[in-house]
């Protein structure tokens, strides 16, 4: 029997690759391979294909994909069934937690605190909430007048006291922070606002930023052999908060200028989001190729000029860690943990961003 049981829990969707896979995908990798140490990585997954609750078992690492409803953002939102919807799936996983030792539930999405709190209510457990990103500033793409106003309140208002609810994002997010035995923040703004808005005690708070093993010395690259056109790459999904309509208008201008510039865009998209780039930026080379795997963006790590980064708001970023390990040149916003991990002129070139109490938050 292994001395710990860590029982990784995430929720996240078949056609979507994110940071949070990036670090799981790590985190599993390196864990299995202590002998003393048997990993449950618990997958919550929406998607066409996920029909059936599945189980695979290898030497000290368990992986479990239960399937979510098909109207989860409407489950969530409804404390009631959300709550039955989790007592289903504690059904479908209690034999992971009977009769083991030292069992550690280890939750990446907030959401998931109340089937994290049942179980533990079932069979003790401690708990892990893993804050990899602040809510409130995810509302830059569902709610940007609302993401404006927090913004204002959180950075200019000296008085954020009593200010709780109005930073809530949904029923769960308190529970994450008061409920949990520890929660990880991979960077010291994330503290901050635990601390400051949230009242998190300090000692419940460790900070621990992403990482990956450094390929960078065995990688040969490319760079300036593809031909004369400048390659610039974009990685993540093309939404407003990851800044592409300001880099577009930025390569607009390098092409007014007289050279020649391309930008390669990997990762999602949507149809409203191709045809805006298409239809309002014809001018420009872009070549938008959508979701790849992580083998495939090696060969673009390697072979581009420059990685550009220009989101409104980021934690400890896995595409500029990856841009750095592979050599890349950097240009980034100074936003959050971004601000963080580069130093202007040293390891990247930072850009500012600007708030307007009218315009909101915009990149200069």
């Amino acid at each position: 029997m292994n001395d710990i049981n860590v029982y990784l829990m995430d929720l996240s969707f078949e056609d979507n690759t994110s940071g949070v896979n990036r670090y799981l995908s790590i985190m599993t990798h390196y864990l299995k391979r202590d002998k003393n140490i048997h990993v449950y990585h618990i997958k919550l997954l929406a998607g066409r294909s996920v029909l059936f609750y599945r189980e695979k078992e290898t030497e000290n690492y368990t992986e479990v994909v239960v399937p979510l409803p098909q109207q989860i953002k409407e489950i969530i939102s409804e404390r009631y069934w959300f709550q039955k919807y989790n007592e289903q799936v504690f059904s479908l996983i209690r034999h992971l937690f009977e009769n083991k030792l030292n069992r550690i539930i280890h939750i990446h999405t907030l959401n998931l605190i109340a089937l994290a709190s049942y179980i533990d209510s079932q069979l003790p457990c401690k708990i892990i909430t893993h804050l990899h990103c602040i809510p409130w500033k995810d509302e830059y793409n569902k709610n940007e007048k609302r993401f404006n106003h927090l913004y204002s309140v959180y950075y200019s208002s000296k008085d954020t006291d009593n200010r709780k609810e109005l930073f809530f994002t949904n029923n769960c997010e308190w529970e994450s922070y008061t409920t949990p035995d520890q929660i990880i923040c991979v960077t010291q703004c994330a503290k901050q606002f635990l601390q400051r808005i949230m009242d998190v005690p300090n000692e419940r708070i460790r900070i621990i930023s992403n990482g990956i093993n450094d390929l960078g010395n065995n990688i040969e690259c490319n760079r300036k052999s593809h031909s004369n056109t400048f390659q610039c790459l974009f990685v993540g999904a093309l939404i407003e908060s990851k800044g592409i309509l300001y880099i577009l208008q930025a390569l607009r201008k390098v092409r007014e200028r007289g050279y020649q510039v391309c930008l390669i865009a990997a990762g999602n998209y949507s149809y409203s989001t191709y045809k805006q780039i298409t239809d309002e930026y014809k001018d420009l080379q872009v070549n938008l190729l959508g979701r790849i795997s992580f083998e495939e963006l090696q060969s673009y790590y390697m072979n581009s000029d420059i990685g550009i980064i220009a989101s409104l708001q980021e934690q400890c970023s896995y595409v500029a860690i990856e841009m750095s390990m592979f050599g890349l040149t950097i240009i980034t916003t100074a936003v959050d943990g971004l601000d963080e991990m580069f130093t202007d002129g040293v390891n990247a070139l930072k850009v500012n961003t600007r708030f307007s109490k009218v315009f909101g938050l915009s990149v200069d």
